[in-house]
C-alpha cells in the first residue's frame, strides 16, 4: 500500500439548471460545488488537487468586464469554506501545502491559488498557454481571471509536457486500457495526472491510489454528474460554446465510461457532483483519521 490519504471539501458553489449539466435533465436549479482533494503523502507532504473558490472571486468581479463572470456564475463562497481554512481547521496550515495540481484554469479550479503560497502549481503547459496571453475580454469569455492567480505562479510552477507523460500503468488493468501513459508525481505510482481533454485545453485528472486500497479518479469536468459517465449523457448541447473541443470531450466522456464499467471499484470523482461528494466524504473523512 502507497500510504496515501485522501479527503474531499467543498470550497464553494455556484447553482444552475440539471438540465445544461445533464442532458434531458430537470429544469431546476441545483448546486455545482467546487471540490477540492487533498491528498497527503506519507515522504512528500500534503498536495491540492484544484482549489475551489475564495474570496478573491468576488474581489476580481466587481468591475466588467469580469463582472460578467459572477453575474452568469453567481457564487458562493463563505470565508471559512474556502480550501485554505478548512484544512486550517484540520490544523494544517496553507503554508505546509506542498504543491497544487491545476486541472485547468477555470475560475473555479484555481480562485483559491494564492491562498498557498509556498506551493508548487502543477499544470499542462498547454492549458496554461491557451490562457496566459488572452485580453480581459478573452479570459473572460475562457473563464480565465487573471488576478486569482498570485504574482509569483510561474516562478513556483511545474508546467507539464508531452514528454513528461512516461508513466505506464499495469499491463492488462482497465487503466491501461483507458489511459496508456500518465505523469507519476510522487514516482510510486499513487498519484498519476492523466489528460482528460476536451472541456478545456490541457485539463488533467489525477488517478489516485490510496493507502486503503481505494482507486479514485478525479475527473475534474471531464463531466459535471455522476449520471453522464454512467449512461454516456453528455450536458446539453449549449456547453459546446463553452468548450475547447467538443469531439475530445465525448472521446474523455467515453474513456470514463469505459473505465467505469471495467473497473467499477474505481470511484469517478466529477468535481462537481454533489451525489458524489456526499458518498465520498464521510468513508475519505474516517479513512485519513485511522
Amino acid at each position: 500500500m502507497s500510504g496515501v490519504k485522501i479527503r474531499f471539501i467543498e470550497a464553494g458553489y455556484t447553482q444552475h439548471l440539471e438540465a445544461i449539466a445533464l442532458r434531458g435533465g430537470r429544469f431546476a436549479k441545483i448546486r455545482f460545488p467546487a471540490s477540492v482533494a487533498v491528498i497527503e503523502h506519507p515522504k512528500r507532504g500534503i498536495f491540492l488537487f484544484d482549489t475551489g473558490y475564495s474570496q478573491r472571486f468576488h474581489e476580481q468581479t466587481r468591475h466588467f468586464p469580469n463582472r460578467f463572470y459572477s453575474l452568469i456564475t453567481p457564487v458562493t463562497i463563505p470565508p471559512e469554506q474556502t480550501a485554505a481554512a478548512q484544512i486550517r481547521s484540520w490544523g494544517i496550515p496553507a503554508g505546509d501545502v506542498r504543491g497544487v495540481v491545476l486541472s485547468h484554469f477555470h475560475a473555479d479550479h484555481v480562485a483559491g491559488a494564492s491562498d498557498f503560497v509556498k506551493a508548487k502549481y502543477l499544470y499542462r503547459k498547454s492549458a496554461y498557454d491557451a490562457v496566459k496571453n488572452l485580453s480581459a475580454w478573452g479570459g473572460v469569455k475562457a473563464g480565465f481571471l487573471r488576478g486569482l492567480l498570485p504574482a509569483d505562479f510561474e516562478a513556483r510552477s511545474q508546467a507539464l509536457t508531452d514528454d513528461q507523460f512516461t508513466a505506464r500503468f499495469a499491463s492488462g488493468t482497465a487503466e491501461a486500457s483507458v489511459f496508456r501513459t500518465g505523469y507519476d508525481l510522487f514516482g510510486d505510482g499513487s498519484v498519476v495526472a492523466v489528460d482528460l481533454p476536451g472541456h478545456a485545453v490541457g485539463q488533467l485528472g489525477l488517478y489516485v491510489q490510496a493507502g486503503d486500497g481505494r482507486r479514485y479518479l478525479l475527473a475534474a469536468d471531464a463531466c459535471w454528474d455522476q449520471r453522464s459517465y454512467q449512461e454516456l449523457r453528455p450536458p446539453h448541447s449549449i456547453t459546446k460554446l463553452l468548450f475547447s473541443d467538443w469531439d475530445q470531450y465525448m472521446g474523455t466522456l467515453s474513456k470514463l465510461n469505459q473505465l467505469s464499467k471495467a473497473a467499477p471499484e474505481i470511484k469517478i470523482v466529477p468535481c462537481h457532483c454533489e451525489k458524489t461528494l456526499e458518498g465520498l466524504h464521510d468513508h475519505a473523512t474516517h479513512s485519513a483519521a485511522e
